[in-house]
């Protein structure tokens, strides 16, 4: 399970996020770097077009920004473990590889097979607006689901009250996705962070009052995969018939200003030991990042 909060609407900044990435502490993962996937192009610079983290395994990724401001994060879906074809992580690469001119929603209909069969998943998109209703950059976006395993791909845009203040996790959308107890906590906080702000906020009081409210824990531990809707840091636990252990494995905040400047800081939470017993990371075990987004190629 992962879980997100983020606006669109703030007046200097074009995107504040703050997200958590729960997954088995044992899967293999690159920490957030400049990177291609692999690939050589002639738009490719030299130290990489896209910032992420990666998911060895699948090859693809769960979060990333590249050089122009396109911007993809991506949570399953709770359900059953299931086998299907394609990996989701794949449709965050594919979308922050793409050099396209195109507007954003035409852009998918290329990008996204409507034809293949993924496991559950929600999927945010965004990419800069050649139409501003505020100075500076802003985003359009779009809300990529299958509903499920296997399920029909649908792409919408956000609402207004999502561009203000969003949030999304691992439930079905239209579905009672909102209601999760993680997501309403989350949404509430980051409402009151926003609110309460004081008038020229500094970079660093942003972002730590975004890392806390990812530390949030419910009062009740979860003690099976379904009661993770309840908590939004996740402690290291044992999930379905499972030896390894899942839980928050990366707390990640993004602020991108109207001006084009990103910053970028991914901090690790729990990892595993060689005799695979959790660890709390230490609270200065991150990756920052500083860059200015570029013209699109």
């Amino acid at each position: 399970m992962c879980v997100a909060f983020y606006t669109l609407e703030h007046p200097e900044y074009a995107l504040i996020l703050c997200a958590n990435r729960d997954e088995y502490l044992s899967r293999p993962t690159e920490q957030a770097a400049f990177h291609s996937f692999g690939q050589t192009t002639e738009h490719s610079l030299q130290e990489g077009r896209v910032l992420s983290g990666i998911d060895v395994r699948a090859g693809g990724t769960w979060l990333g920004i590249d050089r122009s401001g396109k911007f993809a994060l991506l949570t399953n879906i709770t359900e059953p473990p299931t086998q299907q074809g394609s990996s989701r992580g794949q449709l965050v690469s594919s979308f922050l590889t793409y050099d396209s001119l195109h507007p954003l929603e035409k852009n998918l209909h290329h990008l996204i097979p409507r034809d293949a069969k993924y496991a559950g998943f929600n999927l945010l998109l965004l990419a800069p607006s050649s139409t501003h209703t505020v100075p500076g950059l802003s985003f359009d976006s779009a809300y990529v689901t299958n509903k499920g395993a296997g399920g029909d791909i649908a792409i919408r845009p956000l609402t207004d009250a999502q561009r203000r203040c969003g949030g999304m996790s691992n439930g079905v959308d239209g579905k009672g996705a909102d209601e999760w107890p993680k997501v309403q906590h989350g949404l509430h906080s980051f409402k009151s962070i926003m609110d309460t702000l004081p008038p020229n906020a500094s970079e660093e009081q942003i972002t730590e009052r975004l890392f806390d409210l990812l530390t949030w824990t419910s009062s009740e531990l979860p003690r099976a995969r379904s009661e993770l809707r309840n908590t939004i840091q996740v402690q290291p636990l044992i999930v379905m018939d499972g030896q390894d252990l899942y839980g928050t494995r990366l707390s990640t905040v993004v602020l991108v200003r109207r001006d084009g400047q990103v910053l970028f800081i991914e901090r690790d939470k729990w990892k595993a030991l060689e005799d695979g017993q959790p660890k709390l990371a230490d609270p200065s075990s991150q990756r920052i990042f500083r860059f200015e987004l570029s013209a699109t190629e």
